[in-house]
């Protein structure tokens, strides 16, 4: 039996639904993939947090002891990058909310069709391509996905709640029949005191799929964490609360993997998207580009934790290119403000050049340190790093800092049993999972993690 529950008893939830697919092969093997949003690796490292399912996965198999995520160190580009094994540059996910610079649209990127979206192969095509049934649970960019076969996408509506209505009519009807309060996961999702219930419903939807349907790959997306931590800090104690709620929903999959006799051949791995941390101290650049600005050579885009630098069309590289290094110069040596990005340094860092996306703001941009928001106050004449009132609590930043460091824990078959692996990074999750499924994922940037496999 996979980790049993040592907080209560076990739960479960007999289905009467056939299986709507052929049976598997035998010896197939079973991945369930789970991101916790914001399940920073200080918060696994933290004992005064109660882990007791997700700490015995590791007991039982792999941690990780740290995790790189991707830049920008935020949900959308992250998640992409878990399931493609590639960098935003080749996936296309590279923000959460995009803002065209030419037409001036605005829209969320996970609310457009995947095949829209994720430019690169995922896993679930993988899998779907060796003909594995699949499943996903609020997974980001999966909204109509041709790979996926248990589907409740991650789509929003204008308000920013999760959209019932981007969910298929027959997996909302299956779902309720097998008794699943699926529509109180759209009732409270958002409200960080009863968004632990969303978060349990969506694992009794997981659950269910996973004893009626046995998908060989599934993969499910937690939210509270990410929720409470933006409102009041990683280091508050309802922050802590929320992680111990999705370590109990953690726990849910875990009986349901038990009770459909999967349990020698299923593999967990807990993840996350990014860190976090507490940025208390702001930077005001405008000063630094004000004649460029005023000669309208130049245009500043403050990105919180970036600053893009636009040469507009009036930029003459004779008349302001020597003003605007000038510039650079004076930016990069205002404390908190930590790197200076060029063009061609883009690819480097994983993203797209401003020649090659309307979605990129700037030729050139800079980067805070892990505590600085980066503001452009034109009425102010201060550079001085001074207090944020209120803090903020974010992430974005640069994913090396260990403050954005990522949780990784691997558990159950084909994983070394209570080891601890070094250093790993997002990319590595796709190909690895690739491998435990013994499917073919290609060109891939990050590598099977060989060390956490028996």
């Amino acid at each position: 039996m996979l980790c049993p529950m040592t907080r209560r008893p076990l739960f479960l939830l007999l289905s009467v639904l056939a299986l709507s697919w052929t049976p598997l092969a035998q010896g197939q093997r079973h991945v369930i993939l789970i991101t916790i949003d914001g399940f920073a690796n200080f918060h696994l490292k933290n004992p005064a947090i109660d882990l007791p399912v997700i700490r015995a996965l590791a007991r039982d198999g792999v941690e990780a002891e740290s995790g790189e995520t991707v830049f920008p160190s935020v949900t959308h580009p992250s998640h992409t990058t878990l399931v493609t094994g590639v960098r935003p540059l080749r996936h296309g996910v590279i923000n959460n909310r995009y803002t065209n610079r030419v037409t001036g649209e605005r829209f969320h990127i996970t609310n457009l069709d995947r095949t829209a979206s994720v430019k690169a192969p995922t896993i679930f095509d993988a899998a779907r391509r060796a003909g594995l049934p699949t499943a996903s649970f609020f997974w980001p960019e999966t909204r109509n996905d041709p790979s996926i076969d248990f589907n409740v996408p991650e789509v929003f509506t204008p308000e920013s709640k999760a959209d019932i209505t981007a969910v298929p009519a027959a997996v909302l009807a299956e779902l309720r029949r097998a008794g699943v309060p699926i529509d109180d996961y759209f009732r409270y999702y958002g409200d960080s005191f009863l968004m632990g219930t969303s978060d349990r419903v969506l694992a009794e939807a997981a659950a269910h799929a996973i004893r009626a349907r046995k998908p060989s790959l599934l993969a499910i997306h937690f939210l509270l964490t990410d929720e409470v931590q933006h409102e009041l800090g990683p280091a508050h104690y309802r922050s802590h609360a929320a992680l111990s709620s999705a370590d109990h929903a953690v726990g849910v999959l875990v009986d349901a993997v038990n009770a459909a006799g999967l349990a020698d051949s299923t593999t967990f791995i807990v993840t996350a998207d990014h860190g976090f941390a507490t940025i208390d101290k702001k930077v005001n650049l405008a000063p630094v580009f004000a004649d460029l600005v005023k000669a309208g050579a130049v245009k500043i885009h403050p990105q919180a934790w970036s600053l893009f630098v636009e040469r507009t069309a009036s930029f003459d590289a004779s008349k302001h290119g020597a003003a605007l290094e000038s510039a650079y110069a004076k930016a990069i040596a205002v404390p908190g403000v930590v790197r200076l990005v060029r063009s061609n340094e883009f690819h480097a860092l994983g993203i797209p050049t401003y020649d090659e996306s309307p979605f990129i703001a700037g030729q050139d941009f800079l980067i805070g340190d892990v505590d600085t928001w980066l503001v452009a106050d034109a009425a102010n004449a201060s550079t001085e790093r001074v207090p944020l009132v209120p803090p903020r609590h974010e992430h974005g930043y640069l994913p090396s800092h260990p403050k954005m460091f990522t949780s990784l824990v691997i558990s159950g078959s084909g994983v070394q049993k209570g080891a601890t692996i070094g250093h790993v990074k997002s990319l590595d999750v796709a190909p690895t999972i690739a491998r435990l499924l013994g499917i073919e994922l290609a060109n891939v940037e990050g590598r099977v993690l060989t060390e956490a496999l028996q």
